[in-house]
């Protein structure tokens, strides 16, 4: 009985460790990441400021992708034939990858940027190449909405 139940436990031990995280993907990652110090993130084109993207929805090249909850979205939306809602939960499924250009850039919003920059990543992973960050997210586009950078009617 002993000797099984040390069996056991060894096997179960080995087991779980053999199973702590994928070494194959960890090398990925790290090969990516082990570029982002610091000054590098800070000095990034993966960002754009709200003023900016106001000027690239005044000149009607850009698409605006929000990837806000839809109960977030309920509240306020960004609305405009250059908006699409697509929370980031949905956002790789292939049916939502379909629905984002490939001939135009993208600006990827959400409240404060966290999750846009989340999204970013994983749509550059995936082989979009004209992705940018709104940096503030949509606080700083509020506040760069005003009578100078208003898209015109």
């Amino acid at each position: 009985m002993n000797k099984f139940i040390y069996v056991t436990l060894t096997f179960t031990l080995v087991a779980i460790n053999a199973m702590a995280y994928d070494t194959t993907k960890a090398e990925s990652l790290h090969a990516f990441y082990s570029s982002m110090t610091q000054k590098a993130c800070a000095n990034s084109k993966l960002f754009i400021n709200a003023e900016d993207t106001m000027k690239m929805i005044r000149d009607n090249n850009v698409t605006l992708l929000d990837v806000r909850t839809e109960a977030e979205v309920g509240v306020i939306t960004l609305g405009g034939e250059n908006a699409i809602d697509i929370p980031i939960a949905k956002l790789f499924k292939k049916e939502s990858l379909d629905k984002l250009p490939t001939d135009k850039p993208i600006v990827i919003v959400c409240h404060s940027g966290t999750r846009a920059v989340l999204a970013a990543v994983g749509l550059k992973r995936v082989g979009f190449k004209n992705i940018q960050v709104l940096k503030g997210g949509l606080i700083a586009l509020a506040e760069a909405n005003n009578p100078k950078n208003a898209p015109q009617q």
